[in-house]
């Protein structure tokens, strides 16, 4: 079992990045790798019964306030958290691309 959850490490990452001075939060790059980081953790739960797909999409500014707080969360260890709303966003997004 890993110390450390890949997840979190890439959340770490982002964060650092942040951090840094680079202002990235909302650009296409920093959200395509915040929800690629989302995308696997998904992958790598245990959720019973599903995620729910049919919750309303989220606006481009919910979405990337929801990635931010999700990925800190993850970064400080609290690595079970789940936003249902942000998981079937992605999900469904994915799906159309």
């Amino acid at each position: 079992m890993l110390q450390e959850p890949i997840a979190g490490r890439a959340a770490t990452l982002i964060e650092k990045q942040l951090t840094a001075g680079a202002e990235i939060t909302g650009s296409d790059i920093w959200e395509r790798a915040a929800e690629d980081c989302v995308l696997a953790r998904i992958k790598s739960l245990r959720l019973i019964g599903g995620l729910p797909r049919h919750k309303a999409p989220l606006d481009a500014e919910t979405r990337v306030e929801r990635l931010r707080l999700l990925l800190k969360l993850w970064a400080n260890g609290c690595t079970c958290a789940v936003d249902e709303d942000l998981f079937a966003d992605i999900l469904n997004r994915q799906r159309q691309i």
